[in-house]
């Protein structure tokens, strides 16, 4: 592994913690859950592939978040629902970023409230529509409706439905990335992270995050002018071929896009940047 890149992912590793990705809805409380092992079967996979899709030009959350908690519910929420999963979201969020891992039980005990949210979350019972059968044959316009939170959403709406009947021809065998490629509205981002969270394969996923980090990092000059192939190729020279590797990798430049490293640049940002010495 490179020096370099080695260090900055030490650094990022140590500053950020195991990120857990990919992300998961849980079909109960209909919470993101991260370090869960995802995929542990064909429904996760599935989400997985959807949720690389309706990322496409958007933030994961909480846009994508909504689009599939709406997808498993199989209508729109209500504003009452909305404030319900925003009141729950707030208040895992807030727990998790105590020091200690917290049960299900001292969450009740040190939140009483989160009872009561838990009650209304469960009351919002999945249609199950949320899987490759369903979505195929779905109307676009109602997929649409329930996806809209990703944006772009008649587009994306067409794209889920190509993936779909896509995703049923493999019957469960793995795909090569060139007929993945070959799926309409699959890019190149899109492919390689369905191969790298949905299948566990080493292609590093390269976004507007990563294009952004290595320009300011002088590893790639211009953001705007380096290939996909290119920055990718780098990653792929510099640093082992390990699934989870680039797993974690690219899930914390995410986070380090999130945090410090946004489309612009201001002092308050680039002083608490973990990697700021590199830039």
């Amino acid at each position: 592994m490179n020096n370099a890149v080695k260090q900055i992912y030490n650094v990022l590793h140590k500053t950020y913690g195991k990120q857990g990705w990919w992300p998961i809805i849980n079909d109960k409380t209909l919470l993101c859950e991260y370090h869960t092992g995802a995929p542990k079967n064909d429904a996760e996979r599935f989400e997985i592939c959807i949720g690389a899709i309706l990322a496409q030009g958007t933030q994961w959350h909480p846009n994508v978040v909504r689009a599939i908690q709406q997808l498993k519910l199989g209508r729109e929420l209500t504003k009452n629902e909305l404030e319900v999963i925003k009141k729950a979201e707030m208040l895992k969020a807030k727990i998790s970023e105590m020091p200690r891992k917290i049960t299900k039980t001292a969450m009740l005990a040190q939140n009483t409230s989160w009872k009561n949210v838990e009650k209304a979350l469960a009351n919002l019972r999945r249609a199950k529509t949320l899987n490759n059968k369903a979505l195929e044959k779905m109307p676009a316009a109602k997929l649409a409706r329930l996806i809209k939170p990703a944006g772009y959403y008649n587009q994306k709406a067409k794209k889920l439905k190509e993936f779909a009947r896509f995703y049923l021809a493999l019957k469960g065998k793995e795909p090569k990335r060139e007929k993945l490629l070959e799926v309409w509205g699959v890019g190149p981002e899109t492919a390689d992270s369905i191969l790298l969270y949905a299948y566990n394969k080493p292609h590093f996923v390269v976004d507007s995050y990563t294009k952004r980090i290595l320009s300011r990092l002088g590893i790639c000059k211009n953001a705007e002018k380096c290939s996909y192939d290119e920055l990718q190729q780098l990653f792929h020279k510099k640093l082992l071929r390990n699934a989870k590797l680039f797993n974690e990798f690219h899930a914390l430049l995410v986070e380090l896009g999130k945090r410090s490293c946004g489309k612009r640049m201001d002092a308050k940002s680039c002083k608490g940047c973990a990697i700021g010495r590199f830039c």
